[in-house]
């Protein structure tokens, strides 16, 4: 299995876990737990622990936390040789998860903000079979890595996951787009589910995978659309649930599996994700993810990774 080159924000994320939050009180935390985080950490961890070989590109800062990030990255034996270290404070992220495991996230970007297309080492794609992206980088950033890796005959798969101007143009590299319901909002000015994957899909994005947390997804893509609920699970922390999904479906991929058997795979790595704490620490191993897809009946799948 060749290479998957991941690229988005990498943080540190410091998770408060307790049972309500009040604003505008002094709110105690039942536990406190830090973690290596941002899209791009969680996915190529978890790409990792699935069996892929992964290479990672953004930037951390030169401080504490950029040196915590790159050595854990190491220890999941993640290519760090593309990592940029960048001067200035490293991504932060604050995570409220309360007692029935919804959080809410207070951002800082940092140095992921610096990360720009000169920074871009292109020998990247010489040998890579996919590319994960996320918006939160620098527009004309992402604009260059879906391009190239597209005329590389790359799969490209984009998570947007964060407000930004990422140039129309750059759909139409997109081979997956992998957004939430907020932020297919966003990105489309429609609240029509149905108006706004439309919309996308005139801007030539290829296949369009809506995110709907405990709803489980919809897919539309140019052959077939469906639905596939979430599986069940005991949910402890939401965070990180959909870069769960977004691993296991390249996975499906990268296996030669059809979009709806990958659909399937991601919603099963994202039911082990949530039933733990954390972000990038939530991700399922390859043993966990098949035992997952065999209590759920999905035991041919399984066989198939």
């Amino acid at each position: 299995m060749k290479k998957v080159i991941v690229a988005g924000k990498l943080n540190i994320d410091t998770f408060y876990y307790m049972d309500d939050i009040k604003i505008g009180e002094n709110n105690l935390a039942k536990d406190v737990v830090v973690d290596l985080g941002g899209k791009a950490g969680n996915i190529a961890t978890a790409l990792s622990r699935l069996g892929v070989d992964v290479s990672i590109t953004g930037c951390v800062g030169d401080d504490d936390y950029g040196r915590f990030i790159r050595e854990k990255l190491e220890d999941a034996g993640i290519d760090v040789s593309h990592l940029k270290v960048c001067e200035g404070m490293t991504g932060r992220t604050a995570i409220v998860v309360t007692k029935d495991g919804k959080n809410t996230m207070f951002n800082h970007p940092g140095v992921n903000c610096s990360f720009t297309p000169e920074m871009i080492d292109w020998t990247l794609v010489e040998d890579g079979t996919a590319v994960f992206l996320q918006f939160g980088l620098p527009p004309d950033t992402v604009f260059e890595l879906a391009s190239m890796a597209k005329r590389a005959g790359m799969m490209v798969y984009v998570d947007p996951s964060f407000p930004s101007k990422v140039p129309w143009d750059a759909f139409s590299y997109f081979d997956y787009l992998a957004p939430n319901e907020a932020e297919l909002r966003n990105i489309t000015g429609k609240s029509d589910t149905e108006k706004a994957v439309k919309f996308l899909l005139k801007k030539d994005v290829e296949s369009i995978i809506v995110k709907m947390g405990e709803k489980g997804i919809r897919f539309f893509g140019p052959k077939e659309s469906f639905d596939i609920p979430a599986a069940d699970a005991k949910v402890v922390d939401t965070t990180a649930a959909g870069d769960a999904f977004n691993a296991g479906f390249i996975l499906g991929r990268l296996k030669g599996l059809d979009d709806r058997e990958s659909a399937e795979i991601g919603i099963a790595a994202s039911a082990i994700a949530v039933s733990k704490r954390g972000s990038s620490s939530s991700m399922p191993t390859l043993e966990e993810l098949k035992q997952k897809l065999k209590e759920i009946g999905k035991g041919e799948l399984a066989n198939k990774l």
